[in-house]
């Protein structure tokens, strides 16, 4: 009955550690994370020096001296603070790293996830038109491999045996 209770605790942690946000604690403690990213596309200045955290698909890698640029588009984020629903995005923001990311890593079509701090705006040409983007610090970012979304669900597998 020993090994029964054992083997039921470590399953318990495993679901619960599946479940779990992919952006630190002690980071997630200084984000507010009732701002919404809707409202802070609407006004960025009014949100500058607060803390976010928002996700989407990165669509442009720029990289400048001493600095790599992310344009993503804005997704809505579950739980484990994945970006979900494509269909459903409010916008675009920056993301401004200060040091250097390989644009063959961080490529056009993954997703990221991004805690960190408004910083302000910038207006850059989206197609014909211009576009304000609200602009993040990063603190801590998470980039999604794609077999971590591709399914589009959740799952949970139990296996016992040999593979070939």
């Amino acid at each position: 009955m020993n090994s029964v209770k054992m083997l039921g605790m470590i399953l318990m942690l495993a679901i619960v550690a599946g479940c779990a946000p992919v952006i630190s604690e002690n980071v997630l403690k200084t984000v507010d994370r009732e701002i919404e990213f809707r409202a802070v596309a609407a006004d960025p200045a009014r949100y500058t020096g607060k803390s976010v955290v928002f996700g989407g698909t990165i669509i442009l890698v720029e990289n400048l001296e001493g600095a790599t640029v992310m344009e993503v588009v804005q997704e809505g984020l579950n739980s484990q603070l994945k970006p979900i629903a494509q269909e459903e995005s409010a916008g675009r923001f920056l993301v401004k790293f200060k040091e250097f990311k390989d644009p063959a890593i961080f490529s056009a079509g993954k997703r990221i996830t991004v805690a960190g701090v408004v910083t302000g705006t910038e207006t850059r040409p989206l197609g014909k038109a211009t576009y304000r983007y609200p602009v993040l610090e990063p603190r801590e970012h998470y980039l999604w491999e794609p077999s971590d979304y591709d399914r589009g669900r959740t799952s949970l597998g139990i296996g016992i045996g040999f593979g070939f």
